[in-house]
């Protein structure tokens, strides 16, 4: 199919990832199932916003999706993106157009629950290198704040950029670093990784810098899947040549710890977005420690998915034959609690 834009000034990239099924050595195992994974019929590229493109402004959005039994697209989310709504508005309406020939469990039709893409919106494939003077004047004003150590002020310069209902991608880059140099600053981890994993450079180096905070980081807050992605990406970079072994070596302590017999424990935070998106390691969890409310827990697995209300302390064990599994957490604004993974049991 063409994905360029009826302009031919622009167009949209995009691949998929992380569409999982039921280990197959698992499912063979204890429930002689055959699972064959969707495979896509049509998938309607983006239309590239007119002002977006007017103005040579890009982006990208992450959405998780559910494909139904009839192949069709539903329960469309925006995980993350660049900041730009109108990158965002076109993602969800393309994805909710396509359509797969479903996921196939012993001859029938099954959802599949834990899907997910990003959609990359550029001009071409180098990226377009552009900042308003609007927003370097703030910026300006709020690195050299930051310098200061004037965190006061910081604060009110990056709440301002925040407002910028549309951003170039430099624009959300430059954002979201500083953002992180500045949780960085006040000793707040979470709301470093987060602002973090909102960055997308084109450069090695700028990305071989933000993935080694970004795994470094995720060792500490106990987001090992997150820390294994950081370096999937800086496998892919020469750069990182020299440094690899290291995190290969941490991350078979991180395995070592998975299938040990402690608890896992990851703080959360609902914080200026919708919910709290966690990949799930184990099966068992709970939620404890809940300073706020939340709504409701959505769990969306390779082949089931099911919403559950929330109650402190309750703990949820999900079969294996659920396959890989991701948890969607709703709550109010700034609710924080404790996401804890309990040991596998033998």
């Amino acid at each position: 199919m063409d994905f360029k834009s009826t302009t031919m000034i622009s167009f949209a990239l995009f691949t998929l990832g992380n569409i999982t099924c039921v280990n197959a050595n698992e499912a063979i195992s204890k429930f002689l199932t055959t699972v064959e994974q969707p495979k896509p019929i049509e998938r309607i590229a983006p239309k590239y916003p007119k002002n977006a493109a007017r103005n040579k402004r890009e982006g990208w959005v992450q959405l998780s999706f559910v494909i139904e039994k009839d192949g069709s697209v539903s329960n469309v989310l925006v995980n993350e993106s660049s900041g730009s709504k109108d990158f965002e508005k076109e993602a969800k309406k393309a994805a909710l157009k396509w359509q797969y020939k479903p996921a196939i469990e012993n001859g029938q039709p099954i959802q599949q629950c834990a899907n997910s893409v990003q959609l990359d919106f550029r001009m071409n494939k180098n990226g377009e290198e552009k900042v308003t003077r609007k927003f370097l004047r703030t910026y300006k004003e709020a690195s050299k704040a930051l310098a200061e150590k004037n965190f006061t002020l910081v604060k009110e310069k990056l709440g301002v950029l925040d407002n910028f209902k549309y951003r170039h991608l430099s624009e959300n880059n430059y954002y979201h670093l500083l953002s992180a140099d500045y949780q960085k600053e006040l000793g707040n981890q979470n709301e470093e990784f987060l602002h973090l994993s909102r960055t997308r450079f084109h450069k090695a180096n700028d990305k071989l810098n933000v993935y080694n905070r970004q795994f470094w980081l995720a060792i500490n807050l106990n987001l090992f899947k997150q820390a294994q992605s950081a370096l999937e990406r800086m496998k892919k970079l020469k750069e990182a040549e020299p440094y690899l072994d290291n995190y290969v070596k941490v991350m078979a302590k991180v395995e070592s710890t998975i299938s040990g017999d402690k608890d896992i424990v990851v703080s959360a935070d609902i914080r200026n977005q919708e919910f709290w998106h966690y990949n799930l390691l184990r099966k068992a969890f709970s939620i404890a420690n809940i300073s706020g409310e939340l709504h409701k827990l959505d769990v969306r697995c390779a082949n089931k998915r099911h919403v559950y209300t929330i109650e402190e302390n309750n703990t949820w064990t999900l079969p294996a034959s659920w396959g890989n599994c991701d948890l969607f957490i709703y709550g109010d604004d700034d609710t924080r609690f404790n996401l804890i993974e309990h040991p596998i049991q033998s």
